[in-house]
Parts: C-alpha cells; sequence; structure tokens
C-alpha cells in the first residue's frame, strides 16, 4: 500500500488542490489509516470530486478487504483542540 500511494504519488496529487494541508498514512499490523486535514468540507469536496483521486482505481481494491469506489467518501471531522510546533529559524 505504501508503495502504491508513493508510486502514484496520491499525497502530491490531494496537496495540489487548493485547501489541502496534509496527507497521512499510518499503519499498525494489518491496519492502514490513511488521513488528510482539509481548510472546510467543500476543499475536501474538491478533492472527492477531482479527476485524480482514483488513479490507483482496481490496484488499490486489490489489497483491500472491501473495496472503494470513486463515489467512496471518508468520515470528516472537525478539529476540536490541535497543538503544532513550530520550528525557530
Amino acid at each position: 500500500m505504501v508503495e502504491l500511494f508513493r508510486r502514484e504519488q496520491v499525497f502530491e496529487r490531494a496537496l495540489r488542490v487548493e485547501g489541502c494541508q496534509d496527507a497521512s498514512l499510518l499503519l499498525r499490523s494489518d491496519e492502514i489509516l490513511v488521513t488528510a486535514s482539509w481548510v472546510d468540507a467543500e476543499a475536501y469536496q474538491a478533492w472527492v470530486d477531482h479527476p485524480e483521486r482514483n488513479v490507483m482505481g482496481d490496484e488499490l481494491n486489490d489489497l483491500l478487504v472491501e473495496p472503494i469506489t470513486a463515489d467512496s467518501v471518508g468520515g470528516l471531522y472537525q478539529v476540536a483542540l490541535a497543538e503544532f510546533r513550530t520550528e525557530a529559524s
């Protein structure tokens, strides 16, 4: 999965869509979690509707227990509290 995301530059594609702030692929034993932060729900919807979102198609579904489609949408969460480290120059 990691190699597929790298090869297809999924996060780079998402970050080119206005409003995408970051994206991560997290691993734990046999589970994978993909997260991304968007400035608002409209920005995320722009990614959902973007033609490059489904670049992996069947190759991705071959790796999943439950296949996804171009209509699959992740759950939306609103950040209630966050803290970020900034590096001093």
